[in-house]
């Protein structure tokens, strides 16, 4: 559908890429007609008792399985948002205080929106891959087929749930007063008026455009996309809405219309509707969402209308709307690089969270390869944290069970890839402070809550 001929080279798409409609129209039926095209014919009840044993127990053991699938689904599920509720582990320090950072304002100590949401997806990112490595789930999937059931999408959905829930808002709102300071929201209200005023043909539209019941079915699905807190949400109900503006395209022309067709038309309903929902909303998911999840038809889509309010916010008079400027692709050719950047690294997970004097404690994110020795790790933790005398501090393991000082030559990332292995720990913990100092073991049933500093 769009594809990078080179890392130098821009997304190019047209009529010779792309067959949306009958591409779309596959892949979009199911969510919404699939019932409605396959009507069941009513059957007549049949006593149980009637049929033979032998198929009684089979049909029952199909349905164990189908049971036993979704009930690992819900468990770990289940599993992930009770780490995400106890403070004391790991999962729980790290999400309860990166959400009460947040919610205090931290989102505005960045430079742009764009780094706040990277931040947000750096954090899901960290901690799934910690969660998919950990001991701390297995009980709750390992008498189910991995293969059969996707952990890491299960355990990002139940990421999205424990972070973005509770931080929907404060985000929207964060966005909308980058977006605002930087004046980028007005000039889209200022040209989104300016060309509510042309005609279809000073658009460049061709095909059909959705009438008033269509627009405000489509508007419909526009304010479901922007209420979810879910990127992988929002991207559905704006599938859903690119199936609503193509069957308006099509509607007794009787004519297939392509992928430039489709951008006038595009441009045509965002004039219509509350385009600064949707240029949060479309932000929202271009940073936020999975990289992984960002190769098929969502991702086209999702940049098809990233161009469309690229085009209205920087909109000339004098400018035709049926390909993406150059200027919309060179903007989409500097997302992409974030976005494989953090394709790479999303499962590395390079990043080590050191607490200072207690666990759980003023945390900071720390770049470690895995080949970085503990007193490596201990210099940067000097310069973090400002200490005047680094040779009376050392870098601890603190586990529900143990504690100890690393030795120097000792490496954190492979200490804490054993340690997460190992079923005998639940909750472990890097501290950075004195040596002379003892540790207790991470309690279980220990209630502090961890400190809520900045990252």
């Amino acid at each position: 559908k769009w594809a990078k001929v080179s890392t130098g080279d821009f997304l190019v798409w047209g009529r010779s890429r792309l067959a949306p409609r009958q591409g779309f129209k596959s892949s979009l039926s199911s969510m919404e007609e699939e019932a409605d095209t396959n009507p069941v014919a009513p059957r007549k009840k049949r006593h149980s008792a009637a049929l033979p044993g032998r198929v009684l127990n089979r049909l029952s053991a199909v349905g164990s399985a189908l049971s036993g699938f979704l009930s690992a689904e819900r468990r770990l599920t289940k599993r992930v948002q009770e780490l995400a509720q106890e403070p004391t582990s790991y999962v729980g320090g790290m999400v309860q205080k990166f959400v009460g950072h947040l919610l205090r304002g931290g989102g505005a100590r960045h430079p742009t929106s764009t780094d706040m949401l990277q931040e947000i997806r750096q954090m899901i990112s960290n901690l799934k891959g910690y969660l998919c490595e950990s001991s701390e789930l297995r009980d709750a999937w390992e008498y189910s087929d991995p293969e059969e059931m996707d952990l890491g999408s299960v355990v990002e959905a139940a990421l999205y749930k424990c972070i973005l829930k509770p931080l929907r808002d404060c985000i929207y709102g964060q966005l909308l007063d980058f977006r605002s300071r930087d004046g980028s929201l007005q000039a889209l209200r200022q040209h989104q008026l300016t060309m509510s005023q042309q005609s279809l043909a000073e658009l460049g539209v061709t095909a059909g455009v959705p009438d008033t019941p269509a627009l405000e079915r489509i508007q419909t699905k526009l304010t479901q996309m922007h209420q979810d807190y879910s990127p992988k949400k929002k991207e559905t109900h704006l599938l859903k809405a690119c199936k609503l503006i193509y069957e308006a395209m099509n509607h007794g022309s009787g004519k297939v219309y392509g992928a430039d067709d489709f951008l006038p038309v595009l441009t045509y309903v965002l004039v219509k509707c509350d385009i600064v929902s949707v240029q949060l909303d479309v932000e929202y998911m271009m940073e936020l969402l999975d990289p992984s999840q960002l190769q098929g038809e969502g991702g086209y889509y999702l940049t098809t209308w990233f161009g469309a309010l690229y085009h209205i916010s920087n909109f000339k008079p004098a400018m035709v709307t049926r390909q993406i400027s150059i200027e919309a692709q060179h903007s989409i050719h500097e997302w992409h690089p974030r976005e494989n950047r953090r394709s790479v690294g999303a499962f590395q997970n390079d990043i080590l969270y050191v607490s200072f004097q207690e666990p759980f404690s003023n945390q900071k994110a720390i770049p470690v390869p895995a080949q970085m020795t503990a007193a490596a790790v201990c210099v940067v933790c000097s310069q973090k944290y400002g200490v005047s005398n680094p040779e009376a501090y050392g870098l601890f393991l603190v586990t529900d069970s143990a504690s100890r000082l690393l030795a120097g030559d000792n490496r954190p990332q492979q200490i804490r890839s054993e340690s997460l292995a190992s079923r005998s720990i639940t909750s472990i913990c890097f501290v950075y402070k004195l040596k002379g100092e003892e540790l207790a073991p991470l309690a279980k049933d220990d209630s502090r809550a961890p400190a809520q500093e900045p990252i």
